[in-house]
C-alpha cells in the first residue's frame, strides 16, 4: 500500500501537482517514518524545480541516514548530480550501484550511465 501511495505521489510530482505530492509524502512519512520513499519524493520535487543541491541534501542527510546502502537513494543522487552538470560525480555514484540487487535502481543507474556517456 505504501509503495502504491508513493507511486501516486511520484506521478503527482511529475505532473506539477506539488501540493498533492507533498500531502501524499507527508502522509507516508507520518505512518512509516523509517521509509525513504518520502525523502525520494521530496527530492524529486526539488529536482523538478531545478534545485538539485537541495535534492542531494535530502537524499544524503535523510534517505541515506535511514538506509545507508539504499541503491534507490543513490540512483536519485546520481540523477540529481547529472541534472546539475556533475557528470563525473554522477558516473561514480551510478557505477557503484549499476549491479545492485535492487533491479529498479540498477536499471535506472544503467540508463543514466548510458545517457551520460552518449552525450
Amino acid at each position: 500500500m505504501i509503495k502504491t501511495l508513493a507511486d501516486i505521489g511520484f506521478m503527482a510530482s511529475s505532473s506539477g501537482q506539488t501540493k498533492h505530492a507533498f500531502a501524499i509524502f507527508t502522509g507516508i512519512e507520518a505512518v512509516k517514518p523509517d521509509s525513504i520513499l518520502p525523502d525520494i519524493g521530496y527530492a524529486l520535487e526539488f529536482m523538478n524545480k531545478k534545485k538539485y543541491q537541495e535534492a542531494i541534501s535530502i537524499l544524503t542527510k535523510q534517505a541515506l541516514q535511514k538506509e545507508p546502502d539504499s541503491a534507490a537513494a543513490k540512483a536519485f543522487i546520481g540523477l540529481a548530480l547529472m541534472l546539475d552538470g556533475h557528470n563525473k560525480k554522477s558516473e561514480d555514484c551510478l557505477e557503484a550501484i549499476k549491479n545492485s540487487d535492487d533491479s529498479a535502481a540498477s536499471k535506472m543507474a544503467k540508463e543514466l550511465l548510458d545517457h551520460i556517456r552518449s552525450n
